[in-house]
């Protein structure tokens, strides 16, 4: 079977800021596909304008999140017009499977965790076997048949990306410290439910891990064969468990493996852990992302992050003990949220000092708690607007384009301060802190 797996085009910000990594979910997926037989291609169109004759594969799949839905619906329609057969998933279409088939523009959704599942699928188009599949939704009459979900693989030790599918030259544009970075998976699962996140429910609460001499070959091989030495860890949690996290060190180390790499950990976790934020620097972490949010404890406990707002100025101090940067994040608009409480966050944000800042406003991706809570309150389903820069929540006490203005305003004081100016400047000599063409190019995104 011939297969083409897409990834397709948007014009976000992050690309506009140059923030461009490899689709690993699909490299996951064309692996799987590969070592069942079949013949796979992939084209991700954020790095590629390259057309092909769709006609040529049997099946297309597509990678579908919410602010690609409708790019993705463009790619579909070229895909059923060449006759193939379509097939989709990612984070909209495991949980939007209805909407998706209701279209006409595809056959089949892959819900969840996608490897296993579509390699069955490629196996069992033209068959009457599909019924059989778990995690898949379909129309059948007209009528949308939903079969038992899969439930997540335990043993993800062996997975790796085809990362020689795609043109990894193509994405040698994000640097940190002067060093070419990629990205890396080491882990799936998120046990914390954060209300505005989908994770727990797409990647599923128990959390699964590779083993840290796993994920340190993986890093060895990334960096000989395609000489990146930055690495991205993507997990939504790289810090869940310390003595993990230790080990991977320690292999960095061991091995003389040169990199700086940055994760995405929790405030509490990096705070109960000192040794373990010690080792991470010393085998080379440079930047953590890490989820602040809000000034207000009531606003963190909506959002069910089990943090408390001291820690934010607490961790990062911590860090910075260790010359680890912060990107720090942070959301307005909720529910209840006065422009005072928004303006407040963002004096706090400025009082923490993180080296980066990502402001956001709160959007209600499907599959998340949020979703829920809000579906009364939401003024648009233009998914295209659901890029965490366009208010789509009828607040209390903030019209969306108060609350938009306000996220310019953040961004604006935050980085136009003499500080952040002059570490932009100076960044480029230093080796850290964020370029003030960086910075450019986010004004311009806004």
């Amino acid at each position: 079977m011939k297969i083409l797996l897409a990834y397709p085009y948007r014009e976000d910000t992050y690309r506009k800021v140059g923030f461009i990594l490899p689709p690993l979910g699909i490299a996951y997926i064309a692996a799987a596909l590969r070592d069942n037989g079949h013949d796979v291609r992939i084209i991700d169109y954020n790095v590629t304008d390259e057309r092909t004759d769709l006609g040529k594969y049997d099946v297309v799949g597509i990678s579908v999140d919410t602010s690609r839905y409708k790019s993705s619906l463009r790619l579909a329609r070229e895909a059923r017009d060449a006759g193939c057969t379509v097939v989709m998933g990612g984070p909209h279409a495991s949980f939007m499977d209805e909407e998706v088939l209701m279209t006409g523009l595809c056959d089949f959704v892959v819900r969840e965790e996608g490897e296993k599942t579509m390699a069955e699928v490629a196996d069992a188009i033209g068959t009457q076997r599909i019924s059989d599949i778990k995690g898949i939704s379909y129309l059948k009459d007209g009528s949308l048949q939903r079969n038992p979900s899969r439930g997540f693989s335990e043993h993800i030790d062996d997975l790796l990306p085809a990362r020689d599918l795609l043109d990894m030259n193509a994405y040698r544009h994000l640097e940190m410290g002067g060093r070419k970075m990629t990205s890396i998976l080491t882990s799936r699962g998120c046990p914390f439910g954060c209300s505005f996140c989908c994770s727990t429910e797409f990647s599923g609460r128990k959390w699964r891990a590779r083993s840290p001499e796993k994920v340190v070959d993986e890093i060895a091989g990334v960096v000989a064969h395609y000489g990146f030495d930055g690495i991205a860890f993507l997990d939504d949690n790289f810090t869940l468990d310390p003595d993990r996290v230790v080990h991977i060190c320690d292999g960095i180390m061991d091995r003389r493996i040169d990199i700086y790499w940055w994760c995405f950990s929790r405030a509490d976790t990096l705070l109960k852990n000192e040794h373990m934020v010690k080792k991470m620097a010393a085998a080379g972490c440079r930047y953590i992302f890490i989820g602040f949010e809000s000034r207000h404890q009531k606003t963190l406990d909506s959002y069910n992050k089990k943090t408390t707002d001291t820690m934010a100025k607490d961790v990062t101090a911590l860090l910075k003990k260790y010359g680890i940067s912060v990107h720090g994040s942070f959301i307005i608009g909720n529910i209840d949220e006065t422009r005072e409480m928004v303006m407040d966050t963002i004096r706090y944000a400025k009082e923490v000092d993180p080296q980066a800042v990502q402001f956001t406003i709160l959007t209600p991706y499907p599959g998340t708690q949020l979703y829920e809570d809000v579906k009364d309150r939401i003024v648009s389903r233009d998914w295209d607007l659901y890029d965490c820069l366009h208010s789509v929540i009828r607040t209390d006490h903030l019209g969306q384009r108060e609350l938009e203005g306000l996220l310019k305003k953040a961004y604006l004081s935050f980085y136009l301060s003499p500080n952040k100016i002059l570490a932009g400047l100076l960044s480029g000599v230093r080796g850290k802190g964020i370029k003030l063409s960086s910075i450019l190019r986010i004004f311009r995104g806004l």
